[in-house]
């Protein structure tokens, strides 16, 4: 029983920060040099494209079959929109922010989907939740106000955007057509389907760029493997052994490693902005999921 554990606490804690990396990966193909830099609609391309090989690979290596009706093509189609603009409001808000920051309000999501769960799906109001709210706001809003200038309120917008659109993916992946579906073939057809939206937007920006070079062959590869595949392979596996409510709140490394990465590796400024914006961030979602939970 310890072993399991064990093992949960450890894939849990793999894939809080091997999502934490995206920052990593991402930045030197988007602000780095000239001869490597790649537009955002390419970045998401590769990545999902990547993704989608790999795990359709797997479900081949399975003789897994693929086949969807119609309804669940429009579900899925519904569900790549949000999930990639989740994605895309990410890395767009490192143009207006440090990555630790950013990474920080991302992770606002579980907030986000409790006030949705209160306002559309009449979830009990606790004290508790309303109390985590409170903080996630004051935190929110210590954050934007930056002197530095190193935070805009419109990367602020954008980031919460993104986190807006993660936190209503996460409720219609439980209420449609799609919480039924097989877990992989799910996986796959939203990573698939994203890659063909980004590849379009691309095109229709006249941005879309072949791999150039080895960096940005490496860092596509790895937002592919290390922060898609792995990380929804440790948080399965995390999940199963010590349950969701634990993976979530060890969830809380993402943003923390982000800070650390952008600090250590980026020269990211670590003001008390952010170490406050952060204190009260995190414990506000941590309130979130165990009154969940409960």
């Amino acid at each position: 029983m310890k072993n399991v554990a064990l093992t949960g606490t450890l894939a849990a804690i793999a894939a809080a920060v091997c999502y934490g990396f995206i920052p990593f990966f991402t930045l030197p193909i988007k602000q780095g040099d000239e001869a490597n830099l790649m537009s955002d609609p390419s970045i998401l391309f590769y990545r999902f494209g990547f993704a989608a090989l790999v795990v359709g690979l797997v479900m081949l290596l399975r003789r897994q079959d693929f086949k969807i009706t119609r309804g669940e093509l429009v579900t899925l189609i519904y569900l790549s929109f949000i999930s990639d603009g989740s994605a895309l409001f990410l890395i767009e808000g490192y143009n207006y922010m440090s990555s630790g920051v950013a990474t920080t309000l991302h992770f606002m999501y579980p907030v986000v989907t409790a006030v949705m769960m209160m306002t559309f799906y009449h979830e009990a109001r606790r004290l508790s939740t309303v109390l985590a709210i409170v903080m996630a706001v004051a935190g929110v809003g210590i954050l934007s106000w930056d002197p530095t200038g190193q935070t805009s309120l419109r990367g602020v917008v954008i980031v919460l955007i993104s986190a807006v659109c993660y936190a209503l993916y996460l409720i219609r992946v439980n209420r449609s057509r799609a919480a039924h579906m097989d877990s992989l073939k799910l996986v796959f057809y939203i990573m698939f389907i994203g890659a063909l939206i980004f590849l379009a937007e691309a095109l229709r920006q006249n941005t879309f760029q072949p791999i150039a070079n080895t960096v940005q062959f490496g860092n596509l590869t790895a937002l592919a493997l290390i922060c898609t595949i792995v990380t929804n392979v440790c948080l399965v596996v995390s999940v199963k052994r010590i349950g969701s409510t634990m993976t979530a709140v060890i969830g809380a490394l993402e943003p923390l490693t982000a800070v650390v990465i952008g600090c250590l590796v980026f020269a990211e400024a670590f003001t008390w902005q952010v170490l406050t914006g952060i204190a009260l961030i995190i414990p506000a979602v941590v309130i979130i999921i165990w009154t969940r939970r409960r």
